[in-house]
């Protein structure tokens, strides 16, 4: 990707301003972490019932287990006892998101914030085990962008490699690795109703659709300055 064609911050605030503008240049990876790192304004209030949510849910949950619960849980799947486990422990988990909370504490420093694998200088400054705005039901939608949007797919691709502390946890977050980070693009797109999301893709790949109004809300209101 040719680094001088990647839009600047002053191009998205363009083109949240113009209505006649259909869509953005690719914006790296690393600036997008950045500008999610230090939002104009984090106010977003709304509910949305989608996966980053249950995400959310599912991370809170674990988070109160203990490291003998956690070292079972990870057993079960590796054993395939995973059903077994939920019924036992009472708790509702997919095992996709069971493997990325393992993963995540092994990449989080002493103030919850996840450190990214494919740039060792980048990290979410959020805590990645605090999903919801204020004890409440309302995930943070800056928590969505950096840690379910992006860390997710960063904690696929790296148990991809063997030696990797949880490779054996693979199998079942796999359909998730799109691929290193380093080759991925973000762009900004209009529709013809006025709607704006987010897209991205890896470098070759069609560009797939964020359709979380909430998400895309915040990112239009975050990545805005006065």
């Amino acid at each position: 990707m040719n680094e001088a064609k990647l839009a600047d911050l002053n191009e998205i605030q363009d083109f949240f301003n113009r209505v006649d503008r259909p869509s953005v240049e690719p914006i790296g990876v690393k600036d997008f972490i950045g500008w999610c790192n230090n939002p104009y304004k984090n106010d977003s209030n709304r509910t949305v019932d989608d996966q980053a949510n249950v995400l959310g849910q599912t991370v809170r949950s674990l988070n109160c287990l203990n490291e003998d619960r956690l070292m079972e849980m990870k057993s079960a799947l590796k054993e395939g006892r995973w059903n077994e486990w939920l019924k036992n422990n009472g708790i509702k988990a997919s095992p996709e998101d069971a493997v990325f909370y393992l993963a995540l504490k092994h990449r989080t420093d002493s103030q919850g914030h996840y450190r990214f694998y494919f740039d060792k200088d980048s990290v979410a400054k959020i805590d990645a085990f605090n999903p919801f705005k204020d004890n409440t039901t309302v995930l943070d939608q800056q928590w969505h962008a950096l840690i379910s949007l992006l860390a997710f797919r960063d904690v696929a691709h790296a148990l991809s490699n063997e030696r990797h502390e949880c490779h054996c946890l693979y199998q079942h977050i796999k359909d998730w690795d799109k691929g290193d980070l380093n080759a991925l693009e973000l762009r900004f797109s209009r529709y013809a109703s006025g709607t704006i999301e987010l897209q991205l893709r890896s470098k070759g790949k069609n560009w797939q659709r964020q359709p979380s109004s909430a998400m895309n809300e915040w990112l239009r209101v975050a990545l805005c300055r006065p």
